[in-house]
């Protein structure tokens, strides 16, 4: 059985995360869950895996569920531990010690040993391994390799081989393309078409969702909206809507503009009436004037009337909301810096008797912007620390005189030292004024409070000592969720 929500809210505190949210889920279909960071899709997720309780309405469980969570934990032991579950593991134990007991084979020790069989055999653990193995090695991990020592990637496709070894009707996956490489990303796509199972994907990977979605779901601003379709299809007939309601708010305020506007000429024509001079008449029509002035007051008093009250039922379509939104902030301009920003010649780094880089030579100049791609343990993340001087390695380094470099990792792990959001904020550029920190937290979406631990926010407010761009500082944040 799929869950079914009806009417859920949820509330942290004063904040309302989302309310009135009902969703069905349909068998075998691929849900896209967008929104922006902080609307409530690791919140809504959460609802469904029922790892958590709503507010108010109801939610009919699944009968079962497996979910990948945003956030890796720290694996132990080598990966083929690491997809084990848990309870597979606990009744390998359980098997392992009373198959021992059976030295002394009472009668306890034998039905012991039945129970802990059957509960071994009923959970897969016979060709678990054999299962595993084939899973690993589709996603290009080695099974004997230690879970503590992989890479972001390859930490996340080994969630991922966890999710596949766990059958279930409903899958939920936060970020499922989070530090994936290409060919780990279109694996996933593959695995999706090909599964018969019902699965929820909350991702902000615009690619990843037209690839495999069939209905799309937005929360925006407390609200849950169902659109048919794949992102892009989504985003199309959003836009269209938008715009239909904006014709149709913009033609009911015209309507409702005309309405008023005749209202007051007819209380005017009204007023000009009730002034009645009998003196301007002829002393044989005073009554007969004064009968006209009297009845023009009255129907063009009834009229106004008549007209503000239809002005008032008009139903006028709420205008749509428009995010103006815009992280800037005007700062003195920045140096020019160096023209030679950086230049590495036979850069080598070696773990024990692994050689993870070789012969790396890069020259990057003032404007350059320079992606470094690659598959997940290619090396990637080495050359960068190796780069800032954070691991050994042979060969040189030399970056350009007076060069500010700031540098953000993938979990960020760089913002771990620093307590609050405005030591975060002023570390990445201590000329904020506390003005300017509360505008830029404000404009990012992040609460305002000085005890909050920041978690990752991501490279803005700073710019290399190379742009001639100064002036102008953009960026953005993922959320705060550790307040």
């Amino acid at each position: 059985m799929l869950p079914r929500l009806h009417h859920v809210a949820r509330i942290f505190g004063d904040q309302t995360v989302f309310e009135d949210v009902s969703l069905e889920l349909h068998p075998a279909e691929r849900l896209a869950l967008i929104g922006e960071n902080g609307s409530g899709k690791t919140t809504l997720l959460r609802l469904i895996a029922g790892l958590d309780t709503p507010d108010s309405g109801q939610i009919e469980k699944a009968s079962s569920v497996a979910s990948l969570p945003q956030h890796a934990p720290e694996a132990q032991g080598d990966v083929l531990q690491a997809v084990t579950p848990p309870e597979l593991l606990e009744a390998a134990r359980t098997l392992q010690t009373a198959s021992a007991a059976l030295n002394d084979p009472t009668p306890e020790h034998l039905d012991a040993f039945a129970a802990a069989e059957e509960e071994y055999r009923t959970l897969g653990g016979y060709d678990f391994e054999t299962r595993a193995r084939t899973v690993l090695a589709g996603l290009d991990l080695d099974p004997q390799a230690s879970a503590s020592q992989l890479s972001g990637g390859q930490t996340r496709r080994v969630l991922l081989a966890q999710l596949l070894l766990a059958p279930a009707e409903l899958y939920l996956l936060d970020e499922p393309t989070n530090h994936l490489d290409e060919p780990s990303v279109r694996w996933l796509e593959d695995w999706l078409a090909a599964s018969r199972a019902t699965f929820v994907l909350a991702s902000h990977d615009r690619a990843f969702l037209d690839a495999v979605t069939t209905r799309t779901t937005e929360l925006e601003r407390g609200r849950l909206t169902l659109y048919p379709g794949n992102y892009s299809a989504a985003m199309e007939l959003k836009a269209a809507l938008r715009e239909a309601q904006l014709r149709a708010h913009r033609a009911a305020r015209k309507q409702q503009a005309a309405l008023e506007t005749e209202a007051a000429r007819r209380q005017s024509k009204a007023r000009s009436a009730g002034t009645y001079n009998p003196n301007r008449a002829p002393d044989n029509n005073k009554m007969l004037a004064k009968g006209k002035a009297e009845n023009a007051e009255n129907v063009n008093s009834a009229r106004a009337k008549s007209l503000e009250k239809r002005a008032e039922r008009l139903d006028v379509p709420d205008k749509p909301y428009d995010d103006r939104r815009l992280l800037t902030l005007d700062l003195p301009a920045a140096p020019i810096g160096p023209a030679e920003v950086l230049t590495v010649r036979e850069l080598r780094v070696q773990r024990g008797e692994t050689v993870i880089l070789n012969g790396i030579n890069l020259d990057v100049r003032r404007g350059d912007k320079i992606a470094l791609s690659g598959p997940n343990g290619g090396g990637k993340s080495t050359l960068l620390l190796a780069l800032l001087g954070r691991l050994p390695f042979s060969g040189s380094v030399k970056l350009g005189v007076g060069l500010q470099v700031y540098f953000a990792g993938q979990g960020g792990e760089e913002l771990f030292s620093l307590p609050t959001l405005a030591d975060a904020l002023l570390d990445a550029n201590p000329l904020l004024t506390p003005h300017q920190l509360y505008e830029v937290a404000a404009q990012a979406g992040l609460p305002r409070r000085r005890g909050c631990r920041p978690t990752p926010l991501f490279a803005f407010l700073t710019s290399p000592a190379g742009s001639a761009h100064g002036s102008r500082w953009r960026g953005w944040a993922s959320p705060v969720r550790d307040c």
